[in-house]
């Protein structure tokens, strides 16, 4: 047997050091604790790693209720593209940690190494040892990853970094920045137990990381969640330096791709309005390739490239043939990815009643006469109601299973959910094992069926890797 490379036992400890953050109390691993002293703890740590001035003033921050990933992954790829050097800070990892952490240049992503993720976490496990703010707290593993995204990116000096927040935008730890540009994506009911139970409460929460000097960019929203928005803007006094998507850019699905894994998209035609400075990048009007799947992603591309435009204005050299090879070298894993053809596999994963809608609409749009089947797991959290409300009148057949988290919700319980509101309900198993829920679903189905694996991003990985060859470590 062959003995484990002694940096890769010192990782994977360093991985269990930062997770175990979230466990020094029993108060450490709760949303309320991160959004008190979350920005001042992440910030405090920052300074001790050595700060950060001017990546945290040369950064884009994204928030949104879906579509934030892949409309940060887009617009880095298209930056890295123009050659510009990139970072890149994204969650939640599908794999391991270092996928948070990116930096990209010439179209080319490279992720944080072991060897840098070790030496940040023993010099985090250093300042924490000699921690001189008790009364704001300790840090939580998810500030620890915030600090060390910006101190590496100002370590590797980059030209401009892309910030995905986690949860809300006003109190999460991504937001101590001073941005150049704050892009906020589609708003919609999501983490109501923290964030609020209307549009505008959550809307209030990601309005949270406009700034009074910086610009923003508006993804189409409903009238509550975009009055919310101005409001704030208008607040801070930056209305004549807020964009919204729909006024700039409109994006439409021309043609669609739906085969093997890594030979699939979409085709995208843009109209830029005619007074618009997306116009001076993409000419009146074009049509895009991009490789991710997913009705939802035209509007997450037009949101790209209307923050493209801004920067654009801002100084910043895009051309039109390097933003295309950009775009098509971009790789989202387990966000409608393809794993398999006969029958058509599909991974994705939307988690709320509006990504499982989006999806719903996806699957009707690309495949209208084909049965769907689903394997179906959903986190404690989440509202599962909704979300079977959602594919409801979609499914053939779905097996409920359950994410490989602590944090899974069971499949019985989810079951039950399910007869509660449906009548036909003997088209729904329970296998809680997702590894042989997703098999039994291949053994069952014939190969013009289409199986979906959805409901969470912890069981959308987990296909990715049963189905995908993995590389060896």
């Amino acid at each position: 047997m062959t003995a484990r490379p002694a940096q890769r036992d010192s990782f994977d400890a360093a991985v269990a050091y930062l997770h175990a953050l979230d466990q020094r109390n029993p108060h450490q691993h709760t949303h309320a604790y991160a959004f008190g002293n979350g920005i001042a703890r992440a910030r405090h740590l920052l300074s001790r790693l050595g700060d950060a001035p001017r990546v945290t003033r040369r950064c884009v921050l994204i928030a949104g209720s879906k579509g934030k990933g892949s409309t940060a992954a887009m617009l880095a790829a298209m930056l890295s593209a123009s050659g510009y050097r990139v970072g890149l800070f994204t969650g939640p990892h599908l794999y391991s940690p270092l996928e948070r952490f990116a930096i990209g240049c010439s179209a080319r992503l490279e992720t944080m190494s072991e060897a840098q993720f070790i030496a940040f976490a023993e010099r985090i496990a250093a300042i924490i040892a000699t921690w001189d703010r008790p009364e704001i707290g300790l840090p939580t593993r998810f500030e620890a990853f915030t600090a060390m995204a910006y101190r590496w990116f100002e370590e590797q000096r980059v030209d401009l970094a892309v910030m995905e927040i986690g949860i809300g935008g006003r109190h999460d730890a991504v937001n101590l920045a001073e941005p150049l540009l704050s892009v906020i994506t589609n708003i919609s009911l999501e983490h109501t137990q923290i964030l609020g139970h209307t549009l505008a409460e959550i809307a209030w929460a990601k309005a949270g990381i406009l700034r009074a000097r910086g610009s923003a960019v508006i993804a189409p929203q409903t009238d509550e969640a975009r009055r919310v928005l101005l409001a704030e803007a208008n607040r801070l006094g930056m209305t004549e330096r807020l964009y919204f998507v729909e006024d700039y850019c409109t994006a439409t699905l021309s043609r669609v791709q739906v085969a093997a894994a890594g030979l699939s998209g979409q085709w995208v035609r843009i109209h830029p309005r005619p007074s618009a400075l997306l116009a001076q990048i993409i000419g009146t009007c074009d049509e895009l390739f991009c490789p991710l799947l997913g009705i939802w992603q035209v509007e997450n591309l037009a949101t790209a490239l209307t923050a493209l435009s801004v920067l654009h204005d801002q100084g910043l050299t895009i051309h039109a043939a390097a933003l295309r090879a950009g775009l098509a070298g971009l790789r989202w894993p387990a966000r409608f990815e393809i794993l398999r053809s006969a029958p058509l596999v599909i991974a994705d994963g939307a988690h709320t009643p509006h990504a499982m809608a989006q999806l719903r609409d996806s699957l009707r749009a690309y495949f209208p006469s084909r049965p769907i089947h689903f394997v179906l797991g959903v986190l404690r959290d989440k509202d599962a109601q909704g979300i079977l409300e959602a594919i409801a009148d979609d499914a053939a057949r779905i097996i409920f299973t359950e994410p490989p988290t602590d944090r899974a919700l069971p499949a019985a319980q989810l079951l039950k959910i399910w007869q509660m509101h449906r009548h036909d309900a003997a088209q729904a198993i329970v296998i809680s094992d997702p590894a042989l829920a997703l098999q039994r679903a291949l053994d069952d189905v014939g190969a013009s069926d289409i199986i979906c694996v959805a409901g969470s991003l912890h069981l959308a990985a987990g296909a990715v890797r049963q189905l995908t060859p993995q590389p060896k470590s």
